[in-house]
């Protein structure tokens, strides 16, 4: 077994949920019990966390939603965040940058995600359906948003995008009407992007919050559906067709995470975590306060939002954040992971726009 024997931190940082509104069929997921999970959380005491950096300086009264990292051939790593009201800012020592700097806005929409498959392929997704793309200079309209001439009734919102590779991305949110939320998902073939068809029995409510992208044919989202009752989703493309597992609680999949095919980690809005094997969604635990999950291996997963989790392969030990670190409580809405030389920083990002550094030095060893 693997243990964490040394965390040394130095932190803080970032989501929100849609609500839906109409009933539609959703298939079971084959998982029906799951044990009783009681935590026994372990406290360390942490130092006193001091921003790493603080973009709320270089765009003010905006709100960031997203940040994301991309590592170049001279492996020097690149940050952006994206944010409310057009905000995009980019830290990049590929270009010699040393500072976080605010990009030109080219329209006032609200970004909701970020991903780059390369530091000359970047893809920004936000409100109106509208999708950006970055092609090493400057970023630029990639798919307009939608003109429907039931606009007053309709609105169209990406929350999330990913890709697997180059000439495969997905992007993926909801059409939002009195109603109540229909699924909305486009496919990057790379050159154009399309609107996903989905089987009549899988066109439900539902709003899709995340998306884990292994590869063309092994794609995940998460969401929130209607079966009757507001219930947790995931949708799972093989390649060929799309399959719908309905989690039967009213929680929201909030966040996604996979390492491979057969593991793959999700957590709702209220904290609880689930498990892909390869076969079935399996409850794995109830923490408390984390909306928000990275893995990084399969015994080292880090789930956050206002308390800080850590699975060492066979238990969860909480860190709380706003009694052994933070003074007020944080609002985490992102993080990514950037490489340090043998180690890693975890970025985080809080709703105020400030990004705090997070020394990860995990000395792992074997009994």
């Amino acid at each position: 077994m693997k243990k964490i024997s040394l965390i040394l931190l130095a932190v803080i940082l970032f989501g929100c949920s849609p609500s839906v509104s109409a009933p539609a069929s959703l298939p079971e997921n084959t998982a029906t019990s799951f044990p009783t999970w009681t935590p026994e959380p372990t406290q360390t005491v942490m130092p006193t966390a001091t921003p790493f950096l603080d973009v709320s300086k270089i765009a003010t009264l905006s709100t960031f939603n997203a940040i994301t990292s991309v590592t170049s051939s001279e492996n020097l790593t690149d940050v952006w965040a994206v944010g409310n009201d057009g905000v995009i800012v980019a830290y990049r020592p590929s270009r010699g940058e040393s500072s976080f700097f605010h990009m030109e806005a080219l329209e006032p929409a609200d970004w909701h995600d970020i991903d780059f498959v390369s530091p000359d392929d970047g893809w920004i997704v936000g409100g109106g359906d509208t999708i950006l793309h970055w092609a090493g200079e400057s970023w630029e309209i990639s798919k307009p948003a939608t003109v429907d001439p039931w606009a007053q009734f309709y609105s169209y919102s990406l929350t999330t995008v990913a890709f697997s590779e180059a000439n495969d991305g997905w992007a993926a949110g909801c059409v939002n009407s009195e109603g109540g939320q229909q699924i909305l998902i486009y496919h990057w073939d790379g050159t154009t992007w399309s609107r996903s068809s989905l089987p009549e029995e899988l066109s439900f409510w539902v709003c899709i919050h995340d998306i884990a992208a292994l590869a063309p044919n092994d794609v995940w989202m998460v969401g929130t559906g209607w079966d009757g009752t507001e219930s947790g989703v995931a949708l799972h493309w093989n390649g060929a067709i799309w399959e719908a597992f309905a989690e039967g609680e009213a929680f929201t999949n909030h966040s996604i995470s996979a390492l491979s095919s057969d593991d793959i980690w999700a957590i709702t809005d209220h904290a609880v975590v689930w498990h892909w094997d390869g076969v079935s969604w399996i409850e794995s635990a109830r923490l408390d306060s984390a909306n928000l999950i990275h893995a990084r291996k399969s015994d080292d997963i880090v789930a956050m939002g206002d308390k800080l989790w850590h699975w060492s392969g066979s238990t969860w030990a909480e860190i709380d954040l706003t009694k052994d670190i933070f003074p007020v409580d944080p609002e985490l809405i992102d993080f990514v992971e950037k490489p340090n030389g043998r180690s890693s920083d975890l970025w985080l990002l809080d709703s105020s726009g400030i990004i705090y550094n997070v020394g990860l030095y995990w000395l792992d060893f074997k009994n």
